[in-house]
């Protein structure tokens, strides 16, 4: 199998660590911002290993990102405040 390289760009990208709990639960997330990402950010589980593509508009559909994380059902909306908190909101870009 060979493998073409279409394209490689380098990134200098900021990563902010968050440890955070809950009444119950704690989570740790390692936050990615990049303008490779169409104007979202990384946001990786230290718990899980997963990793998805949010920006604040995001935040409203949790069946997209709430099970991957590992966020538990009870801490959904305190990790929507958050988000709105430390993601920026995504341009509308064309994506191809």
């Amino acid at each position: 199998m060979k493998l073409d390289i279409l394209s490689e760009q380098k990134d200098q990208q900021l990563l902010h660590y968050f440890c955070l709990i809950s009444n119950n639960h704690r989570y740790d997330l390692a936050i990615g911002y990049s303008n490779h990402f169409y104007g979202k950010a990384m946001v990786t589980s230290m718990q899980t290993g997963n990793m998805v593509l949010l920006c604040q508009e995001d935040t409203y559909a949790p069946h997209y990102w709430a099970d991957r994380l590992g966020i538990e059902k009870e801490d959904i909306a305190e990790f929507q405040d958050f988000f709105g908190l430390v993601l920026q909101s995504a341009p509308f870009q064309e994506q191809y």
